[in-house]
């Protein structure tokens, strides 16, 4: 879940952003990995080699995660693309491209489930939980500062 916030985050920072600003939204990003890291490895208090198979695999797993979330994105445009158009086979491509944006996010979820599962080798069952519910408050702690950063009001 935590990647899907922070791309859904980064693709809204990035559109129609001069070359500039992406830049420094670059950085942000970067900056805000690496604290994510710090705050992970010390709450999880994972060893050394823990920390080095874990960030691998996480590595991998998010690599996979923003594939599917390029092409999700990739489709929303579509939609939104055929969305003034009411003619029967534009309706039909619609759905089309909705169940096939739907499945794509029923994937992502299934990864996240499968990367979770898949570090029992690593882990201990505690750590897990501690991941889960790191990654939770982490993403929600970012939207509140970036939402009082734009000015917008607490959900």
């Amino acid at each position: 879940m935590k990647n899907l916030l922070l791309l859904v985050l980064l693709f809204i920072m990035i559109s129609n952003v001069p070359a500039q600003e992406r830049r420094e939204h670059r950085m942000m990003d970067s900056k805000i990995e690496q604290l994510e890291k710090v705050k992970l490895i010390e709450a999880l208090n994972l060893s050394e080699d823990q920390s080095v198979r874990f960030f691998a695999r996480r590595n991998e797993h998010r690599k996979e995660i923003e594939k599917l979330e390029m092409r999700s994105e990739e489709l929303i445009k579509q939609m939104e693309d055929r969305l003034d158009e009411t003619t029967d086979k534009n309706l039909s491509e619609q759905k089309k491209l909705l169940n096939e944006f739907l499945d794509i996010r029923i994937q992502i979820e299934n990864k996240r489930k499968q990367f979770i599962l898949s570090l029992n080798d690593i882990l201990s069952q505690e750590q897990i939980t501690k991941l889960v519910v790191f990654e939770k408050r982490f993403r929600d702690e970012i939207r509140k500062i970036l939402m009082k950063r734009k000015g917008m009001p607490k959900e």
